[in-house]
C-alpha cells in the first residue's frame, strides 16, 4: 500500500547528531596545505648490462632518450624520457637513484655511461 519501500515512510526526518566525543577533531589548516612527500623505494638489484639509444624528434629540436638497463635479477627496465638542453648525465642518474630506479652504487657508472652516449650522438649529429 505505501509502494515498493514501504520503511521509507517511517524514516527520521532528520539525521542524528553524533555526539561531540565522537566526532573527528578538526586538522590544523597549515598541516592539511602541506602534503608531505612520499617515500620512493630503494633499489636492491644492481645493473649489469646497459644499453641507450637516442634519437631526435621529429621536429628535430630535441633527443630522445631511450635507456635499458639490466638488473642482477634478469629484469629488464626500459626508461625513457625527452632530453632538455639543460639536462646532463649526472643530475639524470641522481634523479633515477632518487625515483629509485637504479641502485645507489651504480650512479656513477652510468652517469659515465649517459655522457659517453650523450657525446657520441651528438658528434654524430
Amino acid at each position: 500500500r505505501n509502494g515498493i519501500y514501504p520503511l521509507m515512510n517511517f524514516a527520521a526526518s532528520r539525521p542524528h547528531a553524533l555526539p561531540r566525543a565522537l566526532s573527528q577533531p578538526q586538522e590544523d589548516p597549515q598541516k592539511a596545505k602541506t602534503p608531505t612527500p612520499e617515500p620512493f623505494d630503494v633499489e636492491t638489484r644492481k645493473v649489469v648490462q646497459m644499453q641507450c639509444n637516442m634519437e631526435l624528434n621529429e621536429d628535430k629540436s630535441q633527443w630522445h632518450l631511450t635507456l635499458l638497463l639490466i638488473l642482477e635479477d634478469k629484469l629488464h627496465r626500459q626508461l625513457s624520457y625527452d632530453l632538455l638542453p639543460t639536462d646532463n648525465s649526472k643530475d639524470l642518474a641522481t634523479e633515477l637513484v632518487h625515483y629509485g630506479f637504479i641502485h645507489e652504487d651504480d650512479c656513477e657508472k652510468l652517469a659515465a655511461f649517459l655522457e659517453s652516449a650523450f657525446h657520441k650522438h651528438r658528434a654524430q649529429a
